[in-house]
C-alpha cells in the first residue's frame, strides 16, 4: 500500500473521532438524507481546514 492509500484510514478514522465528539448529532431530529449531507459537507470542511 503506498503512501496516498495510507493516508485514507487515518483520515477516516479522525473524521469518525471528531463525529463522536459533536453532541449536536446526538440531537438531531430530520431525516437521514438530510443529516448525511450535513455530515458530508462539515466533515469536508473540516477535513480542507486541518490539512491545509
Amino acid at each position: 500500500m503506498n503512501r496516498s492509500h495510507a493516508k485514507i484510514p487515518a483520515l477516516v478514522e479522525q473524521a469518525v473521532a471528531t463525529l463522536k465528539s459533536w453532541r449536536l448529532l446526538r440531537k438531531l431530529r430530520c431525516s437521514t438524507t438530510r443529516i448525511t449531507a450535513l455530515v458530508q459537507a462539515v466533515l469536508t470542511l473540516h477535513l480542507a481546514s486541518s490539512t491545509a
